[in-house]
């Protein structure tokens, strides 16, 4: 697993200004499996490595083989 970023500074990465999902509902991704993350006491924390609209496996796929070059 790559390191964690708070999930608002995640949203503000990923998105267009104006359009970013908020914490609850990054959490509701991380729950549902469509994001990688954490919830630590109630805290939401994404995967750095995350992509937006990238499987999350293809992400980590890839982040390995670029990690092992």
């Amino acid at each position: 697993m790559s390191k964690l970023m708070k999930a608002s500074q995640w949203g503000r990465r990923e998105f267009e200004p104006g359009s970013e999902p908020d914490n609850r509902t990054i959490k509701r991704w991380i729950e549902n499996g469509l994001l990688q993350g954490r919830i630590v006491d109630g805290a939401v924390w994404v995967c750095s490595s995350e992509k937006w609209g990238v499987n999350s496996v293809v992400s980590q796929a890839v982040t390995r083989l670029i990690n092992e070059a």
